[in-house]
Order: structure tokens, then C-alpha cells, then sequence
């Protein structure tokens, strides 16, 4: 697990392309590392033939609030803990940063990945119609840390 890298790009939109309906663009890659040299977080896992087996992108919205904008797996290596092993080095890397909420959408329809953030415990807490498209919603999933203040507006 380390902090992408631009070489890592092409592998990352890959797995991308293989994961979502609606992929996000190549370009959107480069954007998000440039933004993570400025304190946001670009993980990548890799395999032992160091080749990026998984990736996860998060920003801060507020002081205190983590959003997961996105993360996937390369489809050979699901099931293996990599999705389990991205959220806890985000978790690990972010308690510096002293966040007292992590926030993300997942696909209604998407159980697999509902079930991964629910074992880290996450939470549901809302549901955003169409967000992915006509008929395909978003769940709203947050993870509350002990001693939190909540607020109104998460994001």
C-alpha cells in the first residue's frame, strides 16, 4: 500500500473501466493525483508482482470530514481483503488529520461493496435518487467517529 504514483495511472483507469458502469474519464486520474500532492489521498494497492491490484481516492470536505469518492479492485483480485486493506490504511493515514467522519455513495444495488463498508462500520444514513443514472441510486454510507459533533450539512 503506498500513495499513487503517476506511472500507476493507466493501471488505476483500468480497473476503473472494468468496475463501473459509467466509468470516470483517464483524465480525471491525473486531476485527482495532481490534487493529492496537495494533502487529499490517492492510495494504490499492489500485487506481488507490483502491479496495482486496487486504488481508493478520498478529499477532506470540512476539517473534520473524510469523503471517499472512490474506490475499486481489479476484478481478479475481489474477495482477497484489498477493498478491506485501501479502507484501513485511509483510516490509519487519516487519524493525523483528526477526521470525525468518513462519508461515501455506493449504488443501491451494489451489495458487496454495502457489506465491505459496513464491516468497517459504516452506516447508512440517506439516499440520493438517479445519482448514477435513471433508476440507479445512491446510498449515503458515513462512518462516525467516537466524541463526534454532527453536523447539519456533512459535505
Amino acid at each position: 500500500m503506498r500513495n499513487a504514483e503517476p506511472e500507476d495511472l493507466d493501471q488505476v483507469f483500468l480497473i476503473e473501466l472494468e468496475s463501473f458502469k459509467e466509468p470516470y474519464p483517464r483524465w480525471y486520474f491525473d486531476v485527482l493525483y495532481i490534487i493529492s500532492n496537495n494533502g487529499e489521498f490517492f492510495l494504490v494497492s499492489l500485487d506481488y508482482r507490483n502491479r496495482v491490484d486496487g486504488y481508493l481516492v478520498a478529499v477532506k470536505r470540512k476539517s473534520n470530514v473524510c469523503h471517499i469518492v472512490s474506490i475499486a479492485v481489479r476484478k481478479d483480485c475481489r474477495r482477497q481483503r484489498v477493498g478491506s486493506a485501501l479502507l484501513q490504511s485511509l483510516f490509519e493515514i487519516c487519524e493525523s488529520h483528526n477526521p470525525n467522519l468518513y462519508v461515501l455513495e455506493v449504488e443501491i444495488w451494489n451489495m458487496s461493496a454495502q457489506m465491505l463498508y459496513t464491516r468497517h462500520g459504516f452506516n447508512y444514513i440517506g439516499l440520493i435518487p438517479g445519482y448514477y443514472g435513471d433508476k440507479r441510486h445512491a446510498l449515503i454510507m458515513a462512518k462516525y467517529l467516537p466524541g463526534m459533533l454532527v453536523e447539519k450539512r456533512l459535505y
